[in-house]
């Protein structure tokens, strides 16, 4: 389902763009990151894609591309999805799952429809990521442990918006169980 791919110009673009020179060491760098997080997925990449559609209660419609960079503005972000290197695999893990939801929902027109409708008097950025953290939790703490989501929590917190966006969600939280098209019209109110 995930197609990991390393562009050395889409790489270099970015790069020069943070105002950093790219080089061919960070050329093979990203080749060997691409690598290992082809092999991660393809460990783990399976019980990530069921998790996230048993608990969404929505399917991904088709194979997703997946670049890997060593220096942008963002962590990650969904389209192109694009994930930045990092050393720390638990990030990574987050980054994938938090970037992969917002793919899956994007294509799921209803869910976000439900959203705006519920949310309508909140601010755009709310309304993205209200049903994309809810899932995330859940599916990480049920693959990963509830620690594993706490240590992501405050990793997440010193992003801009997330820390407050966090703290909403998880009002909502312990209602949520799976189905986020269901929970979005019988829980919210």
């Amino acid at each position: 389902m995930l197609d990991i791919r390393y562009s050395a110009v889409y790489d270099e673009l970015l790069t020069v763009m943070k105002k950093k020179k790219y080089s061919n060491k960070q050329y093979v760098e990203m080749e060997r990151f691409a690598a290992e997080l082809e092999n991660f997925w393809k460990k783990e990449g399976n019980f990530i894609r069921k998790e996230t559609e048993r608990v969404s209660g929505l399917r991904f419609r088709k194979k997703v591309r997946c670049f890997v960079v060593k220096n942008m503005a963002f962590n990650a972000i969904s389209y192109p999805l694009t994930i930045k290197f990092n050393k720390n695999m638990e990030i990574i893990k987050s980054n994938l799952i938090h970037e992969l939801i917002h793919i899956l929902l994007r294509d799921n027109q209803k869910v976000l429809d439900y959203v705006k409708k519920k949310f309508d008097y909140e601010n755009n950025d709310f309304k993205v990521h209200f049903p994309v953290l809810l899932i995330q939790r859940k599916v990480i703490e049920n693959l990963y442990g509830r620690k594993f989501f706490e240590r992501m929590l405050k990793y997440e917190d010193k992003i801009d918006g997330l820390g407050y966006e966090w703290k909403r969600v998880n009002k909502y939280y312990e209602k949520f169980d799976k189905n986020i098209s269901i929970f979005l019209q019988n829980a919210v109110k």
